[in-house]
């Protein structure tokens, strides 16, 4: 088993982009990543790239810079 399948691989910078959050997924999908963990906005597209993978998508509430509606 590879040791990326322990990780979670992160983005949560607050102006990152959907070709940012693209590129993690494609990121995620090569190395064969645990999860993605993306903003409460981008799960749906996040879900949506690594729907046919084994990689799974986390997300964060109030974390960080206040997420939280």
């Amino acid at each position: 088993m590879k040791l990326a399948n322990y990780f979670d691989h992160t983005l949560l910078k607050a102006d990152c982009t959907r070709k940012d959050i693209l590129a993690l997924c494609q990121e995620a999908k090569e190395h064969q990543f645990a999860a993605v963990c993306v903003p409460p906005y981008y799960v749906n597209l996040a879900a949506n790239e690594l729907d046919d993978t084994r990689v799974k998508v986390a997300t964060v509430i109030g974390f960080p810079m206040g997420y939280a509606a």
